[in-house]
């Protein structure tokens, strides 16, 4: 991420070529021989040619080469039902290809560090929550099937320089915790924004990269013991968190149980049961209605509820009821404004990293907040990453036609997705790894559950 992660936290019409062939031998007498009905059809073939010859050589102005692979009919903004009759296993490999363009060397990820960029060029450096969407990148390409074990930039020459800097970076000498940001091209100290820290550890960028950790030791057992040696026997003395993450009473929000079941993954026998007791305080809090949709009144941002989704074993718990509600609360709110809304987290049209939450912690609906927390009044962004993520788990119009939205307004994906667009047809124009690796999640969950 680019900033710090707290807690408040589309026929191509294959024209039949009629050719009219007035031989000199036919004469006019013959036409005039012609019955009624032969007539007709020759006065409407000569009219489908010339329609048709119109129509060819008028400019599409709305429907891009993305989106026509995508199936996209011709639509014209919010509301005009622009979607795809079928977005199945192909299309979203083709999804999961654009977004995994991101993480080539160069573009998304520095090709002498193998490190990873926030915000591609704008941005070039990263905290351990980006560290994390890397390495769940990486896995999931693998699982994809978009990269390949070998060669210089293969899934296990990425990870190992991501591994190898985790045991070598240098660390704050005072907490002796990572330092908040590190600097990309050269995997030092940013100080400019480390500085800034208010914690010795942000426990929240840790958790989340905790959670890719984890998955990854789950998805290449032989690299357990190496990162096993980083989390629970290395240079910082994770540990020594846990009694702050037990005696948190604020920890009842979506953030929370993303982060904390990253703890909980290493130190299951002290904070095991957390991530469920998390869920079940959000479930019993009270409601607020969100477009006359009942949800926990507790903060809710939809990137860690998603993030979770795709990312952690939920069975049995109330996660996808509650997903369902915040989803059910996005459609209401088009319903009822006729606005496309994906609230997320990420930059904004003014270059400011912003947090959009369908209740904010103050309990109102639909606030946007700076990272101080504070509440904001920036254009709304449709997050790229928050449609993609509701289209895979839904499959819906309202998914569908919010992507097919988003896809006429961003360019076109050649490093990646764009993050996001607003109701009036204009985008922010940055790129990064926070939207790509959601989206990549998004694409695996799919691939794995269509059934064509």
């Amino acid at each position: 991420m680019t900033q710090n992660k707290r807690k408040i936290r589309l026929v191509r019409l294959n024209v039949l070529n009629f050719t009219l062939e007035g031989q000199k031998t036919v004469s006019t007498r013959r036409y005039r021989h012609f019955g009624k009905r032969a007539k007709l059809v020759l006065v409407l073939v000569i009219v489908l040619v010339l329609l048709f010859s119109l129509f060819a050589v008028l400019p599409n102005q709305t429907v891009s080469p993305l989106a026509k692979w995508l199936g996209f009919s011709v639509g014209g903004g919010p509301g005009a039902g622009g979607s795809a009759q079928v977005f199945n296993s192909s299309v979203w490999m083709q999804v999961a290809v654009n977004a995994w363009a991101y993480y080539q060397p160069g573009v998304g990820v520095d090709a002498n560090t193998g490190l990873p960029y926030a915000s591609g060029k704008d941005f070039t450096a990263f905290t351990g929550w980006d560290l994390g969407v890397y390495i769940q990148a990486v896995i999931d390409a693998q699982q994809i099937g978009l990269v390949s074990t070998d060669g210089p930039w293969g899934s296990t020459a990425r990870f190992d320089k991501v591994l190898t800097f985790l045991e070598t970076c240098p660390l704050n000498t005072t907490t002796n915790y990572p330092f908040w940001f590190y600097n990309a091209t050269n995997g030092q100290d940013l100080s400019s924004k480390s500085d800034t820290a208010t914690a010795p550890v942000d426990i929240v960028d840790t958790g989340r990269l905790f959670v890719a950790l984890n998955n990854l030791k789950a998805y290449n057992c032989s690299l357990t013991q190496k990162i096993d040696d980083i989390v629970l026997y290395g240079r910082s003395n994770y540990t020594a968190l846990i009694p702050g993450i037990l005696a948190d009473n604020d920890l009842n929000d979506f953030y929370g149980y993303y982060f904390v079941s990253g703890y909980a993954s290493f130190w299951p026998q002290q904070l095991g049961g957390v991530p469920d007791a998390i869920l079940r305080n959000i479930g019993n809090a009270k409601t607020v209605t969100v477009n006359g949709v009942s949800l926990p009144d507790v903060a809710i941002s939809v990137e860690p509820m998603l993030t979770a989704m795709f990312e952690l074993n939920n069975s049995g718990t109330p996660l996808p009821q509650l997903m369902n509600q915040v989803y059910l609360a996005h459609q209401a709110y088009y319903k009822t404004t006729g606005k496309y809304v994906g609230a997320s987290e990420g930059n904004g049209f003014s270059s400011q990293f912003i947090y959009e939450w369908v209740v904010a912690p103050d309990g109102k609906p639909w606030e946007i907040t700076a990272i101080n927390g504070q509440p904001i009044t920036p254009t709304p962004v449709i997050f790229t990453k928050v449609a993609f993520g509701f289209l895979a788990l839904y499959n819906s119009t309202f998914a569908l036609d919010t992507t097919a939205y988003l896809e006429r307004t961003l360019p076109a994906p050649t490093d990646g997705y764009g993050e996001g667009v607003d109701n009036n047809g204009h985008y922010v124009p940055v790129v990064s790894s926070n939207t790509n690796g959601l989206i990549l999640d998004a694409a695996l969950y799919s691939l794995q559950n269509c059934s064509n």
